[in-house]
């Protein structure tokens, strides 16, 4: 049994199962269907390799086409200034375009641009996604990313929730980036089919350099995470 001590408040409290004190997403042991414990090996994993954790924040149900990703985030202290959500499209490793507040729409991917509350000092980007019309070999990852401070700290409590674009009051998964306070940018999540054609959502969390005015660097992260598998593939379209 799996009896290291972790932090309580640190982690989910559901089990990964009756041999493990652990939640799914902490614990990396493997159990085989007999309760056997598995090793690496068995699933053809090479000594020194790099294991990736992707989590999956959300399932989106099949019958789901329009989605939003909606962001809020509050204004730096001494000034008015911008916080930019992009979606940077992607088939395989290969990238093909941005939406962003200057480049705000395509066939399948609508930018509302900025939209700020100057009364209440915050700021409000929303991507509005038609998931049917995706192809099924392309990613989208929405980006975080300061457009003149060196980096998010400036901006109090950037958060980003997602929800159908039918039902707005009720937000289906949500998240945090206090992590990523001193970086200039932070890939928060990505969307891809998995193998069935159904559309997921996968955290990242991973710190960058670039904004909108440049996104050279960004994309260079990206395809990073790509390389290393920290992306499911997907089946190519039928």
């Amino acid at each position: 049994m799996c009896q290291i001590e972790k932090l309580r408040n640190e982690y989910p409290p559901h089990n990964v199962s009756k041999d493990c004190d652990h939640p799914s997403l902490i614990c990396l042991r493997i159990y085989k269907p007999n309760d056997g414990m598995a090793t690496l090996s068995e699933y053809d994993v090479k000594p020194n390799s790099t294991i990736c954790v992707v989590i999956c924040l959300y399932n989106i149900p099949e019958h789901f086409d329009d989605v939003v990703f909606d962001l809020h985030w509050g204004y730096p202290y001494s000034t008015t200034n911008y916080l930019d959500v992009s979606c940077l499209l992607f088939q395989g490793a290969s990238y093909q375009s941005v939406i962003d507040w200057s480049k705000g729409y395509s066939v399948a991917v609508r930018h509302s641009g900025d939209v700020m509350d100057n009364r209440r000092r915050i700021g409000h980007h929303t991507i509005k996604v038609s998931l049917q019309k995706i192809l099924s070999n392309t990613h989208l990852f929405f980006t975080l990313s300061a457009w003149s401070s060196p980096n998010i700290a400036q901006y109090p409590n950037p958060s980003l929730k997602f929800y159908d674009a039918s039902k707005p009051g009720k937000d289906l998964c949500k998240t945090t980036f206090h992590h990523a306070r001193n970086s200039q940018a932070v890939i928060m999540c990505s969307v891809s089919r998995n193998t069935q054609g159904h559309s997921e959502i996968f955290e990242s969390g991973q710190l960058s350099a670039g904004n909108a005015k440049n996104y050279n660097r960004l994309i260079h992260t990206i395809q990073q995470l790509i390389s290393r598998g920290c992306i499911k593939h997907t089946r190519g379209r039928n």
